[in-house]
């Protein structure tokens, strides 16, 4: 007659025996970072402030607000030609910032550049690609200006549960410069935590974001399906909740 607990759990006893070790293990540095990502977040005047170094291309939409002119106020959008349309006045937008612009169409219309108000509706030109464990629903992210990394990482709100904060890389490709990649790495807990801003680099269209998967995020998703759903295991690339990471449409090179 055998007291106590059995001699041998059995494969499958192991398996969940490790898997609950898993479960009740703490976040460790990249919950402490992602707590502090979310807790520094900047107010939304920064998209404004963004806006204003933002150079407009084809097709991004535009909203021209001219005062005392409501007929040619207008939603544009940027043509294949870098023009913009009010009534019967064409502007050259491309390549420009909406205060240029602004100027250009007060210039164009006849009336003051304070009357004149442009603004971004929809950014269609540019992009970002996110890789890894990001919490973004989307792969593909629009570009908004130069916003700087950690800018951008609460934009999409950091990264998932299985996110190694500590591991956050931009990958720039300089496809269509011809140079070889940069590779910059993000240190998140000297942003953070020691007000070091020097890896805090501001994005570039085109660049590659890659967030990092934990040690504990790679043990579990190498579980049993079984023991991946009680642990809510994830696909590495994939957002919060969906059941697999889809690749993104990168550019030729």
């Amino acid at each position: 007659m055998h007291s106590g607990r059995p001699r041998n759990l059995g494969k499958a006893g192991t398996l969940l025996a490790f898997g609950c070790v898993l479960l009740s293990g703490c976040a460790g540095e990249g919950g402490r970072l992602g707590k502090a990502l979310i807790a520094d977040r900047q107010p939304a005047a920064h998209a404004r402030d963004l806006e204003a170094h933002y150079r407009v291309r084809s097709p991004d939409v535009l909203r021209v607000e001219i005062t005392g002119q409501p007929a040619k106020s207008a939603i544009c959008k940027v043509g294949l030609d870098g023009r913009i349309t009010l009534a019967d006045h064409q502007v050259d937008a491309e390549g420009r910032s909406t205060e240029r612009i602004a100027t250009l169409v007060a210039r164009e219309v006849g009336t003051q550049v304070a009357d004149v108000r442009v603004s971004v509706q929809e950014y269609n030109s540019q992009q970002l690609y996110l890789f890894g464990e990001i919490a973004s629903k989307h792969q593909v992210l629009t570009y908004r200006g130069p916003e700087t990394i950690i800018d951008l990482l609460q934009r999409i709100g950091g990264g998932t549960q299985g996110a190694a904060l500590a591991d956050v890389r931009v990958v720039r490709p300089h496809v269509a410069d011809g140079l070889p990649p940069e590779v910059f790495h993000v240190d998140l807990n000297a942003i953070l935590n020691k007000k070091d801003l020097q890896s805090n680099i501001r994005v570039e269209p085109g660049d590659h974001i890659h967030v990092g998967q934990n040690r504990r995020s790679k043990a579990t998703c190498n579980l049993p399906p079984w023991l991946q759903d009680l642990c809510h295991c994830k696909k590495p690339g994939s957002a919060e909740g969906e059941p697999g990471a889809e690749k993104p449409d990168l550019p030729d090179r």
